[in-house]
């Protein structure tokens, strides 16, 4: 019966130090995990934050386009605007289409966080119709 009582009394000091060993081994990997999706997640936000300035300077355009009677469509432009927060920087270009179709424009609209257009993280292509 004594042999049964020390069975019972606890972990011995082998086990607990390979549950050590495991927990040492398997806590950094998953950390790593961890801040990789925060990282992902976080360039997730900026590219679709940067597709809607993108949208929401193609919908300027083509307003102003629709309703300014004067209003002649740049060859190019850049500006800057804010949103959530953040500074972001445009630069927008158009060009007659190529596919033959008179009276339209091709219109690219590339979103960055830095003044370097090379790193844009977002880029929008769209058409306007040129007024007669």
């Amino acid at each position: 019966m004594v042999s049964r009582v020390r069975q019972n009394r606890g972990f011995t000091l082998v086990e607990v130090m390979v549950a050590l060993v495991i927990v040492a081994v398997a806590l950094p990997a998953f950390l790593s995990l961890v801040m990789t999706q925060l990282d992902g997640t976080g360039a997730i936000r900026d590219k679709t934050m940067a597709f809607w300035v993108a949208e929401n300077e193609m919908t300027r355009l083509q307003l102003q386009h629709r309703l300014l009677q004067d209003f002649n469509l740049p060859d190019s432009d850049q500006g800057e605007v804010t949103q959530a927060g953040v500074q972001w920087y445009w630069q927008m270009e158009n060009e007659a289409t190529d596919s033959g179709i008179q009276g339209f424009r091709q219109v690219e609209i590339s979103v960055a966080l830095d003044r370097n257009r090379d790193s844009s993280l977002a880029q929008l292509l769209g058409f306007v119709h040129e007024q007669p």
